[in-house]
């Protein structure tokens, strides 16, 4: 506003003395013309003195010249202008499209300047983005020239970890690893979060190993304990999963969000084992709901029947959901090994693997269940799948999402 104010009556003013020959009105012209007239009139009849005191003009013929000399006078005073009389509303007209025209193409041009100033933002951040790129470029060619620097690898892996190049992520740290003496817990559990983040956040197998060799370091390193949780509770190991979760759920420096996201994992716990975490005591309040907050997705999966004969072989379900539109990381996961179908699922905020990539903080989201002969999240070809679309109103209605297809 404080912009736009100035701007318009600068503008208005441009306007008034560009169009000032327009609007400054027929009258005015009128009387100059008229004024010109009269200084005419009196300058003819002292011409006609002068003739007839030379004699060129008649003295019977002086009166009648003056006579038709001041009736013309007489006539063009009492005329009507054309212009006042039919044009001097109308010459406001092109006035009014004059300033509109001006103004018109200085607002035009004042949004194109903004454009191409917020053009010069986006591509200020653009090269800003590519600045970065090129800087972990060379940060990554220094170290294929001297790969003997772990913190150089280490530095590499959280640069290509915040780039969401969680691949490169893990084979950096895995080389900072290889060559830490002695192990740095941190760059074990931060290989260990990549490599899950470029499995589709599948913590078994290897990242399970990166964390607890990291507690072995420190038993208190708190993302190792984190995610040493998770994939307990993926194997259905509860007992390791709520030991691990209590440990971090003690530490005095928690964040907020953390303390709270722990609480809820660890309530749905209590639902699923009947146990809670005091002196071993039936939970209090029983089922599966119990604990859970947030929005909850109740998923019956089936299996397709033409596709009954094509289950691989020890196969392991995963049923993960996704945001719509957001980050490529699951807001929930649940890993069922040796998973007979059809099966009911369910997936809430205490199944997310970080405290902002929950299913409360989304609206729509796609669900996939997969059967999967590797036993990883990431499709492979022969795997067994089926998606499902759901509105984050839908949340606590049962749903049907059927594995109808086979990953090519």
């Amino acid at each position: 506003m404080t912009v736009w104010m100035p701007m318009a009556a600068l503008l208005l003013a441009v306007a008034a003395v560009a169009t000032r020959p327009l609007w400054q009105g027929a009258g005015r012209t009128t009387l100059r013309r008229r004024s010109a007239n009269i200084t005419a009139y009196h300058s003819r009849l002292a011409e006609l003195d002068s003739e007839r005191e030379a004699g060129l003009v008649p003295a019977q013929d002086l009166d009648a010249l003056k006579a038709e000399l001041a009736a013309r006078l007489l006539s063009d005073a009492q005329a009507e202008d054309p212009a006042v009389q039919g044009g001097g509303g109308r010459r406001w007209l092109p006035a009014l499209l004059a300033s509109a025209l001006l103004v018109l193409f200085s607002g035009a041009w004042y949004g194109l300047a903004g454009g191409w100033r917020a053009q010069q933002e986006l591509t200020a951040g653009e090269t800003q983005a590519q600045q970065v790129a090129a800087m972990v470029q060379r940060l990554a060619d220094q170290m294929q020239q001297h790969p003997d620097d772990p913190n150089g690898w280490a530095m590499l892996g959280r640069s290509y970890y915040a780039m969401q190049r969680f691949d490169l992520a893990a084979k950096a740290y895995g080389e900072a690893n290889t060559r830490a003496a002695p192990p740095n817990p941190e760059w074990l559990a931060g290989q260990g979060e990549a490599l899950a983040f470029a499995r589709d956040r599948d913590l078994q197998g290897v990242p399970a190993q990166l964390f607890a060799r990291a507690l072995a370091i420190d038993p208190d390193y708190s993302k190792a304990l984190w995610y040493a949780g998770l994939a307990a509770a993926q194997t259905g190991d509860m007992a390791a999963a709520r030991q691990h979760w209590t440990r971090l759920l003690a530490q005095p420096d928690l964040p907020p969000q953390m303390h709270t996201v722990l609480q809820a994992h660890l309530q749905e716990l209590d639902a699923q084992t009947g146990v809670t975490a005091a002196a071993g005591t039936p939970a209090a309040v029983p089922g599966p709901a119990a604990g859970a907050s947030g929005p909850a997705l109740k998923l019956h999966i089936s299996l397709a029947p033409q596709l009954a004969g094509k289950i691989p072989a020890d196969a392991v379900l995963f049923v993960f959901a996704k945001a719509e539109q957001g980050p490529p990381m699951p807001l929930a996961v649940q890993r069922l090994p040796g998973q007979t179908l059809p099966a009911d699922i369910r997936l809430d905020d205490s199944m997310a693997m970080a405290p902002s990539l929950r299913l409360s903080a989304f609206e729509h989201y796609v669900v996939t269940a997969r059967l999967s002969g590797a036993g990883t999240a990431q499709a492979q070809p022969g795997d067994l799948e089926g998606v499902l679309h759901v509105n984050r109103d839908q949340a606590g209605q049962p749903l049907q999402l059927l594995i109808d297809r086979v990953v090519p």
